[in-house]
């Protein structure tokens, strides 16, 4: 099987080396949002998620590649907000991979995209695992420097959480669950 930590830096390492390749003006993007998601399934049932917001953040970078497609890399974060108590010393779980989001024409000062993307998992000492991600949006040109829309989509987790069976031997299994979400997002994608 495939490490997680390995793969994650090879993720990182290649959208370093995308985000720092001279591509021509105006083919790169970055993209920031919130998200507010409904999950269900085993990965979500576990007692301290009803002590944070389901409102998470999300970053994506991305280069056209073609008039219509562009690569790059989202990170998304999760368990960030708190219900109670100070955000500062608590350490979000957080999901990195590349992504893929394909652009329509568009038109009258309304861009429509698709995304679709794949990554790593991962919360601090803790457990590692996968995300699977699925999306629609549509960002509005309003004469400002951004643009703004919303983004509706879904995604799945799957965590492989450690577990005790008793000395000497430490056991793992899989969770997994899935989500759906709404959001809104900023990027200074010019239409």
């Amino acid at each position: 099987m495939i490490s997680v930590g390995r793969t994650a830096a090879v993720t990182l390492v290649l959208a370093a080396i995308a985000a720092a390749a001279p591509f021509a003006p105006g083919t790169r993007f970055g993209m920031v949002g919130l998200d507010y998601h409904w999950s269900g399934g085993a990965i979500y049932s576990y007692r301290p998620d009803s002590a944070y917001v389901c409102v998470d953040p999300l970053f994506r970078v991305g280069v056209l590649v073609t008039r219509n497609l562009a690569l790059g890399a989202d990170l998304a974060l999760f368990r960030t907000f708190p219900r109670h108590g100070d955000i500062f010393p608590r350490t979000p779980i957080f999901a990195f991979g590349p992504v893929a989001t394909w652009f329509p024409a568009h038109s009258n000062g309304i861009q429509a995209y698709a995304t679709a993307g794949a990554g790593v998992a991962h919360s601090f000492g803790v457990y590692g695992g996968w995300r699977f991600r699925l999306s629609v949006g549509a960002l509005f040109d309003a004469g400002i420097p951004v643009t703004f829309g919303p983004e509706i989509g879904w995604f799945a987790d799957g965590m492989r959480v450690p577990g005790y069976a008793g000395p000497p031997h430490q056991a793992a299994y899989w969770l997994s669950g899935s989500s759906f979400f709404i959001g809104v997002r900023l990027s200074d994608l010019r239409l």
